[in-house]
C-alpha cells in the first residue's frame, strides 16, 4: 500500500504537467520581461503560465515533449 502511494507521488512529481509549470513557466516569464514583449496590463506570470501549462498537458498527453516523438 505504501509502495503504491510512494510510487504514485514519484510519478506526478516528477509529470511533465509538474516540470512545465515549476520550471517553463517561470522561465518563460522572465524571458518575456526581459524581452519586453508583454502586453501592457497583463502580468507576465499568467502568459509562463498558460504557455508552461500548454506544453505540460500537450507532453502529457503525448507522452512525450515535442522534439521527441
Amino acid at each position: 500500500m505504501l509502495k503504491n502511494t510512494i510510487q504514485t507521488a514519484l510519478r506526478w512529481l516528477f509529470s511533465p504537467l509538474v516540470f512545465s509549470i515549476a520550471f517553463l513557466a517561470p522561465l518563460t516569464t522572465q524571458t518575456l520581461i526581459a524581452l519586453e514583449l508583454m502586453v501592457p496590463g497583463t502580468p507576465a506570470i499568467i502568459a509562463g503560465l498558460i504557455a508552461g501549462g500548454a506544453f505540460g498537458l500537450m507532453a502529457h498527453f503525448r507522452g512525450s515533449w515535442i522534439w521527441i516523438k
